[in-house]
């Protein structure tokens, strides 16, 4: 026998079944939506992968001058090598910071500073590294870049996920692609690289907000089986967005015009506001069903879906209330602050091991534009196997099971010598099951947070949890700088964190059926009773159930 709070499991179970039999669960307006929030991840990847193109590892040494111009590159390095090793300058790039003093006449000649550099352009014509002279004492200010556009990303998580939780979904999202699309446009004309790393910011800003409404918009208007699916084939552009950057960038070997390219390819998707519809879901919670009445009748129509309209939702109207919750209420509910503790401490780390293993893979080959394209272009069978997954097994089974396997292959590869096999065959296998195991994990628990979190917090939420992602993230290069200390350290620590990982989602409620739409929706511990082993007769045990069996 079971007991709850029966008024408010209905108000929370209308809502979806108004909206299924309404405008159904999957139909040409939620495929529409859904096709055009994933291409919105194609500028997503761009922005946040483009500075392996703009400042790409180079080969650098001290400019000719005077006489010395008319003779070759290789002779004008073997003439200033210092003897002294020491000034030889180890890192992204890799070059002389000091040339042989050349001029002096004396015995012991030393070395002098390089004022300026020549750069290998055998590969790119221009980077802002070869432009703006961002090697030795000035290479810092990439990594800078880096971290400021993370920041910039984060802070776009949570202040645009905030707006799209008051002004709306659709509203946010064409603001923010626009202008994260004029900054892309406006940065191929920086003239310095501060100026260029404070459009990269306030381009960040925009990209961080489209990312986290793109995603809370396929979860909204999609429903049943859906809902596990739609959400996590959104996230498969992203890789296809990186292997087309890789292209982008092989043709055109100029950080400008590249950025100038995927600032105007951007720009077109302002017009899908055309096409994309404020969130009925949302527009319900907020007590504004007028609007929702005209949105769910042209979705019908389109659907093909003859079902009458006002008249389920006059018990809705009736029962339903306003809500205006602000971030504060994401921790008044003793439930919500455990789910929010442990979701905020695993994306914190899910952006150290994502990063810092992306950056790893970086190191495998030679080939950059090769090795992007094909590291990219690896995760799609791991998106494709995620839906397989998580509609079979649940979401928790299928994140913790994949962040096991990116652990196992990432201490496993230790285990093999780099150099010792050819191609490094166990190292290269290893990698890429990592590699699926972190495109598993990845859109498996955009969907789970984004599922956890109530309606009228759900962009908060899932922005609060991108915000932590891109805190951990400024914290990979860390990571991998530890190869200096020593070879084994950096996989060590991704293949602990991950573990870690694993162990604080096993904390967090499976998702059952229906999303909950306002904090009071939310409670209990999140204890998850099982009958006879079998998943689909589990129960949720909460503060307000008594479970006799």
């Amino acid at each position: 026998m079971i007991m709850n709070s029966d008024h408010e499991q209905e108000h929370k179970l209308s809502k979806d079944n108004i909206l299924t039999t309404t405008i159904g669960d999957f139909g040409k307006w939620q495929l529409k939506i859904s096709i055009l929030m994933a291409l919105v991840k194609f500028p997503i990847a761009w922005f946040q992968m483009s500075i392996v193109f703009l400042a790409p590892p180079l080969t650098f040494w001290c400019q000719k001058w005077g006489s010395f111009e008319n003779i070759t590159d290789a002779e004008w390095r073997d003439l200033i090598r210092p003897d002294d090793e020491s000034s030889k300058h180890i890192g992204i790039n890799t070059g002389y910071c000091h040339m042989k003093n050349i001029v002096s006449n004396e015995t012991s000649k030393g070395t002098v500073q390089c004022l300026h550099y020549s750069y290998d352009k055998s590969m790119f014509s221009s980077t802002i590294t070869s432009e703006w002279d961002l090697v030795c004492e000035r290479q810092k200010l990439i990594d800078l870049s880096q971290i400021t556009l993370m920041m910039g990303v984060l802070l776009g998580n949570i202040i645009f996920g905030i707006l799209a939780d008051k002004k709306g979904r659709q509203k946010i999202l064409i603001i923010c692609l626009f202008f994260q699309a004029f900054f892309c446009f406006t940065a191929s004309f920086a003239t310095s690289i501060w100026l260029f790393i404070l459009i990269r910011f306030c381009l960040a800003l925009a990209n961080g907000g489209t990312m986290v409404t793109s995603f809370v918009i396929c979860i909204e208007v999609v429903g049943g089986k859906w809902r596990t699916i739609v959400p996590v084939l959104y996230q498969i552009p992203f890789g296809i967005g990186n292997a087309l950057l890789s292209g982008f960038a092989f043709y055109l070997r100029d950080w400008r015009s590249l950025h100038m390219l995927i600032g105007s390819l951007s720009m077109l998707y302002v017009a899908i506001y055309r096409f994309v519809p404020e969130s009925p879901r949302w527009l319900l919670t907020v007590g504004r069903q007028e609007e929702a009445i005209v949105v769910m009748t042209n979705a019908a129509k389109e659907n093909g879906v003859k079902a009458s309209i006002e008249e389920p939702l006059k018990t809705l109207i009736n029962t339903s209330r306003s809500s205006n919750n602000t971030l504060k209420d994401m921790f008044s509910n003793a439930a919500l602050r455990v789910r929010c503790l442990l979701l905020f401490l695993s994306w914190s780390l899910a952006g150290v091991t994502f990063y810092a293993f992306l950056q790893y893979v970086g190191h495998i080959s030679q080939n950059l534009f090769l090795t992007v394209a094909l590291g990219s272009l690896s995760s799609l069978p791991g998106t494709i196997i995620c839906v397989f997954l998580i509609s079979r097994y649940g979401r928790k089974p299928t994140i913790i099971s994949s962040f096991l396997v990116t652990a196992l292959c990432s201490l496993l590869i230790l285990s093999f010598p780099k150099g010792f096999y050819i191609l490094d065959w166990p190292r290269v296998a290893l990698t890429g099951l990592a590699t699926i195991g972190l495109s598993i994990s990845i859109p498996a628990m955009y969907l789970f947070t984004g599922e956890l979190f109530p309606t009228t917090l759900r962009n908060s939420g899932v922005g609060m949890s991108m915000m932590f992602s891109r805190l951990g993230s400024m914290v990979a290069p860390l990571v991998v700088s530890l190869q200096d200390t020593a070879g084994f350290l950096p996989l060590l620590v991704i293949g602990g964190v991950t573990l870690l990982q694993a162990a604080l989602v096993a904390f967090l409620p499976e998702v059952r059926e229906g999303l909950p739409d306002t904090v009071q929706d939310v409670k209990g511990g999140g204890i998850v009773m099982e009958r006879n082993g079998c998943n689909k007769e589990s129960t949720r045990v909460t503060a307000d159930d008594i479970i006799v069996y």
